[in-house]
């Protein structure tokens, strides 16, 4: 420890007086200092607590002893000396986990003739203010990145928006053409019952005409031609009926019955086409399922073969039994294969979504929605593959159970019946 002996009783008396009467009640830690070491000649209480030092413990002390590694402080105190300036610097210590940072203000102490008798330093611990910057400049960061996440939020959050706004447009725009096509499908069902009770009539009345002895036989000929064309009109009836009056339950029914009533349906834009339609199916093969639904099914994986076909395309129509491997219980495996340009694998994952459509605006995307959501209901399964490239081609294959997942009771049996008698009525008219 550095002391210094000061010759100059009475200007070593001057400097403490002169200090005390400034700063003992300061709240400010401050000191008196004097000599060329720059000697603590006078503390106040508040730097005693700050240096956690009693009063005669400090004074006599070399400035320097008390702010070890400061010697920048050091040579500020030596120019305020020597120039008579005020001046201040901010130190930082060290000594423990967390720096301490300190804030030194220093000026000159001059007697009544302008002599210098030592520096007072005003000392505040800044190491407060210091992390109270530290933790603004932290929360000022952590606000950018929230706001930024923010932001990014509410962007994702238009964008989900803007999508099921879009939705909701597409979703309206189909109900109306659905209800357009439910009123077409109503008044179809009404011209269909109306055409047909004439017709029986008219069938009726040929058939006299036919079993007439008199009747010559090149009348007989045209009669018999009339007779068929009128067997073919009834038929159209009828299937027009049936598209529009389904059973409500369930109904056994032969396979091959619902292949060759979806092929006679697109009988005319086959032809117009030129397709040529190969089925391959058991005649006995039978099934207990929604015979209008699953003939809805068919008929729109047929029509989406025939879209994507050009002249002399071929279908296939594949129905066979198979066995489920996981408990051994019988199914059904229906297969349309078609040889047309087939579908991209970027959009094959999405052609059983709602409103997803390759046929632009004569198209509303939901017609293999619905199938899936028909054979979802039947308890089975519709998958499918494509190639783009040789050897091109689609092929959509459903999987249904031989019996429904859940009983059905039909009182009497009087409603399968009625149903098997009326599909029986449609193949032999």
């Amino acid at each position: 420890m550095a002391t210094e002996q000061v010759g100059n009783a009475a200007q070593e008396m001057d400097l403490p007086t002169l200090c005390g009467a400034v700063a003992d009640a300061s709240p400010m830690p401050m000191a008196g200092l004097g000599g060329p070491l720059h000697t603590l000649r006078y503390v106040n209480l508040a730097f005693c607590l700050l240096t956690g030092k009693s009063k005669d413990e400090l004074i006599g002390t070399a400035f320097c002893d008390i702010t070890p590694g400061m010697s920048e402080c050091m040579l500020l105190l030596d120019r305020v000396a020597k120039t008579g300036l005020a001046d201040s610097h901010t130190g930082q210590e060290h000594t423990g986990s967390h720096p301490l940072y300190w804030s030194y203000a220093m000026w000159p102490l001059l007697g009544a003739s302008q002599s210098h008798l030592g520096i007072m330093v005003e000392v505040t611990e800044a190491t407060k203010f210091h992390h109270d910057a530290v933790a603004m400049n932290q929360a000022l960061l952590l606000g950018s990145v929230r706001q930024h996440e923010l932001t990014q939020a509410a962007e994702l959050l238009n964008v989900q928006l803007q999508a099921a706004i879009i939705m909701g447009k597409k979703a309206e725009a189909a109900l109306i053409r659905s209800e357009k096509l439910a009123s077409a499908g109503r008044m179809a069902a009404v011209l269909a019952h109306e055409i047909n009770n004439p017709l029986d009539a008219v069938m009726n009345l040929l058939f006299l005409a036919q079993t007439t002895g008199e009747t010559p036989s090149a009348i007989r000929r045209y009669l018999e031609m009339a007779d068929s064309e009128l067997k073919r009109v009834a038929h159209i009836t009828r299937q027009t009926l049936g598209f529009y009056r389904e059973s409500s339950v369930p109904t056994t029914f032969l396979v091959v019955t619902l292949l060759d009533s979806v092929i006679d349906l697109l009988q005319a834009k086959r032809a117009s086409t030129q397709v040529i339609v190969e089925k391959q199916c058991d005649d006995l093969l039978q099934i207990t399922a929604f015979f209008g639904e699953l003939r809805q099914v068919i008929s729109n994986l047929m029509l989406n073969s025939l879209d994507a076909l050009g002249e002399g395309g071929r279908i296939t129509l594949r129905a066979s039994r198979s066995r489920n491997p996981l408990d051994g219980s019988s199914r059904i495996r229906m297969t349309i294969a078609d040889n047309g340009q087939g579908i991209s694998a970027a959009l094959l994952p999405k052609i059983f979504e709602p409103f997803f459509t390759t046929k632009g605006s004569t198209g509303n995307g939901l017609g293999l929605w619905v199938c899936k959501q028909i054979i979802e209901k039947h308890g089975g399964s519709i998958s499918t593959r494509s190639r783009t490239c040789e050897p091109q081609g689609t092929t959509f294959s459903i999987v249904l159970p031989m019996l429904p997942l859940t009983p059905f009771r039909i009182a009497g049996g009087s409603a399968t019946k009625s149903s098997q008698t009326e599909e029986t009525q449609q193949r032999s008219v």
